[in-house]
């Protein structure tokens, strides 16, 4: 029982450890993309961000992650759900709304966005957007709470604390099975050694005090 526990556990913190690394990997892929791509992180071909109000509640809350695919701007209508780069409070961040409303002038579109949830947002967005603003069509993908989950990730002390202490403590408990390892078959190696030397009669006295302790501990699993 004791050992099928511990390979429960460990089996356990090997698959903790694979969507930690997981983790880590779509943090640093979207952090380098979007350094390259003025501010828009590339996943496989979509662009993910963190959704971070309720101003599209219900259809998005705060803390989704969704995921954003590029699209060719004058194939938007009106009702699609945009991201795009936009201004609030002097401050150029990016947005997710739905367009309600496109005006032409001539060669010149634009498209008016609000958000979804009426109580936050009663009317529409007063900033126009060009096609130049806009990032890509939401793709109906959504994560719940995963955005809020990047989001700490992404800060020093959430990488460290979440990803890179856990990874450490597996790496150094690796070592020290390796350690034991290693030192086990040495002390193999060296009673082989001893037992070529060994008459027949010690070496039958230790086969059977090995046995007694085999038989001990199935005795002692099978009462766990």
């Amino acid at each position: 029982m004791k050992k099928v526990i511990k390979k429960s556990c460990e089996a356990l913190i090997t698959i903790l450890i694979v969507v930690l690394v997981l983790f880590s990997v779509i943090i640093s892929i979207s952090s380098i993309t979007a350094k390259a791509n003025g501010g828009v992180p590339d996943l496989f071909g979509y662009s993910p961000f963190s959704v971070q109000t309720n101003s599209m509640y219900p259809t998005l809350s705060k803390g989704d992650y969704i995921f954003v695919e590029k699209c060719d701007a004058e194939s938007l209508e009106i009702g699609d759900i945009i991201t795009y780069f936009t201004f609030i409070n002097g401050q150029r961040v990016v947005n997710t709304h739905r367009i309600v409303d496109i005006k032409i002038n001539g060669s010149i579109i634009q498209y008016q966005t609000q958000g979804d949830n009426k109580e936050t947002n009663p009317e529409p967005d007063e900033s126009l957007l060009s096609q130049g603003d806009i990032i890509g069509k939401f793709s109906g993908t959504k994560i719940p709470v995963m955005g809020s989950v990047i989001d700490y990730l992404s800060t020093k002390m959430g990488f460290f604390l979440v990803i890179l202490l856990p990874v450490l403590l597996f790496t150094l408990y690796q070592i020290y099975k390796l350690v034991v390892v290693i030192l086990h078959n040495h002390k193999v190696d060296m009673l082989n050694s001893v037992n070529e030397n060994t008459s027949d009669e010690v070496k039958e006295a230790i086969i059977a005090e090995y046995l007694a302790k085999q038989k001990k501990e199935e005795a002692e699993d099978k009462n766990d």
